[in-house]
């Protein structure tokens, strides 16, 4: 589950090197622990094996998964649903680092492109901590992270540059979730990425007293969390001066052939981020700017937690963002198109003269049999069925 350290790791030769088959292998061993941990004593937390124990995992352990492709399962079979091939598909996809191209020092930028089932595993993975997390504190939102987790995968697995051994590095890239009610979706993403602020442990406590994961994000509580998000609108507000502070700096500080500040800001935000007014007059000054690296998620599931936003909500948000001046994409299938939101990102960065809003078409609470599709999903547990 945690990142490596390419800094201090000795140098392999290439022959010596864990097949794709060994990799997958030890993602199975140590994901088969992790995936049942969350319903376990708080006690008993899940430590990785150390790297030599799981290259030589058996390969037959992944191969002998049954888990679907799609998200199912319940409170107490939540982590045997993702089961064997889920989270362990999922840590196996996030432990394997590399250092990414255009930093100066060790960055986790998890690589590349992946299998289209290893990738649906992976996101069920988080979508399954964030369920049974929310299960076990009997309070939360679970909608918001089963719908936006092929979003965080993306972002954090392929797109994001960071270091979870130095959570301040300066030129890290920036991610904002807007929408902070689903933050279980955050906390699922930092522990994959191995940030030690948030343990097997601390997702077990989720929303008590005192813990490291409270019900909505706060970056004086969790390392990793970079801005206190709640009330709606704020995140993406925070974002554009986020953005703004970047384009600042690197035009300061930066000189022909020294490029120091040359990062991204990312943000997910929900139908309420977009009816309140802290994020029109933002988003509007974003425009004005041409914040060229800054790409905004609008999670765009049509409920609120009063129903559908058809209630009270009818505005043509994506003709707004133009007329602000920002480029809008849309990615009509988001609860498991993953290539298209992977497109999506990648136009997003070739515009660089202009901020990016990808409306993605999700499904609140995808894979509830029950409540999918629901403002029952909005903000209470899934229950057992």
């Amino acid at each position: 589950f945690r990142s490596l350290d390419f800094s201090s790791r000795p140098h392999v030769p290439s022959a010596a090197m864990p097949s794709r088959q060994q990799r997958n292998a030890v993602a199975a061993a140590a994901g088969a622990a992790a995936a049942t941990a969350i319903l376990a004593p708080a006690a008993t937390s899940f430590a990785a094996p150390p790297l030599a124990q799981r290259v030589a995992a058996s390969p037959a352990v992944l191969g002998s998964s049954t888990a679907p492709a799609a998200a199912v399962g319940n409170t107490a079979a939540g982590a045997a649903a993702v089961g064997i091939a889920g989270a362990a598909v999922a840590a196996g996809s996030f432990a394997r680092s590399k250092p990414a191209k255009r930093v100066q020092k060790k960055v986790v930028r998890l690589a590349t492109a992946t299998a289209t089932d290893t990738e649906t595993e992976c996101i069920n993975a988080i979508r399954f901590l964030a369920v049974d997390a929310i299960n076990k504190s009997q309070s939360g939102h679970p909608g918001a992270p089963m719908g936006q987790a092929p979003i965080g995968y993306l972002l954090m697995a392929e797109e994001m540059q960071y270091n979870p051994e130095d959570t301040k590095w300066v030129n890290r890239d920036r991610f904002v979730l807007s929408s902070g009610h689903g933050c279980m979706l955050q906390y699922s993403l930092l522990h994959l990425a191995g940030y030690k602020s948030v343990s097997m442990d601390d997702i077990k406590q989720f929303r008590q007293w005192g813990s490291k994961t409270p019900g909505h994000p706060e970056n004086f509580e969790t390392e990793g969390i970079e801005v206190t998000t709640g009330p709606l609108g704020m995140g993406i507000s925070n974002a554009v001066g986020l953005a703004a502070a970047e384009a600042h700096l690197a035009a300061v500080y930066n000189k022909p052939g020294m490029t120091l500040i040359d990062h991204y800001t990312y943000t997910i935000a929900g139908d309420g981020c977009m009816q309140e007014g802290i994020s029109h007059e933002a988003c509007a000054y974003a425009g004005h700017l041409g914040l060229g690296k800054l790409i905004a998620f609008y999670d765009d599931n049509g409920i609120t937690i009063d129903g559908h936003t058809d209630l009270s909500f009818t505005e043509d948000v994506g003709a707004r963002y133009e007329a602000y001046g920002w480029q809008v994409l849309t990615v009509t299938d988001g609860n498991t198109d993953v290539a298209a939101i992977r497109k999506a990102i990648a136009e997003a960065k070739a515009c660089t003269d202009k901020p990016t809003l990808i409306k993605v078409k999700t499904i609140i609470g995808y894979g509830s049999p029950n409540k999918a599709d629901s403002h029952d999903a909005h903000g209470a547990p899934l229950g057992a069925e």
